[in-house]
């Protein structure tokens, strides 16, 4: 924030996106989102992120993840590597783990290995070679109703 005079002048962030994928909706696949993303449906592959990813409970992702935060209240499988985790406490965590910072709350669990890392380790790991094509699957439930 700057002050000239009486006026304030706030500088101006660049707009964030919000990616969400809905109950009911399952991906398969290699991902990568440019801001924030909430997962509440299904995702199997990998995930890049260059902001957070919160997997909301219900949610469940199996694969391979690298972004800044990531906060599970629903189910993760597989090999992440973040800054910084939270497990909430729905949340289960199942794998191994590359953070600098790792938060669980009372009822959440972990399982698996942890590494702690600096920040500039974590951000030069990469994700393993895809083993697969780029294709992205989109599968919806049209059956499914539910309404959280």
């Amino acid at each position: 924030m700057i002050m000239f005079g009486k006026k304030i002048f706030f500088p101006q962030k660049s707009p964030t996106t919000l990616s969400f994928i809905a109950r009911g909706t399952k991906l398969t696949g290699n991902i990568e989102f440019i801001g924030d993303v909430l997962i509440g449906g299904a995702i199997s592959g990998q995930i890049l992120s260059q902001a957070n990813i919160t997997v909301e409970q219900g949610g469940r992702v199996e694969g391979e993840i690298k972004c800044q935060e990531f906060i599970v209240d629903g189910f993760f499988k597989g090999r992440l590597i973040c800054e910084r985790l939270v497990i909430q406490r729905h949340g289960v965590v199942d794998g191994d783990v590359a953070s600098t910072s790792m938060q669980i709350m009372e009822g959440g669990q972990f399982i698996g290995l942890r590494i702690k890392e600096d920040i500039s380790t974590i951000q030069t790991h990469g994700l393993a070679a895809p083993k697969e094509s780029n294709n992205l699957q989109l599968t919806s439930d049209p059956l499914n109703t539910d309404i959280p």
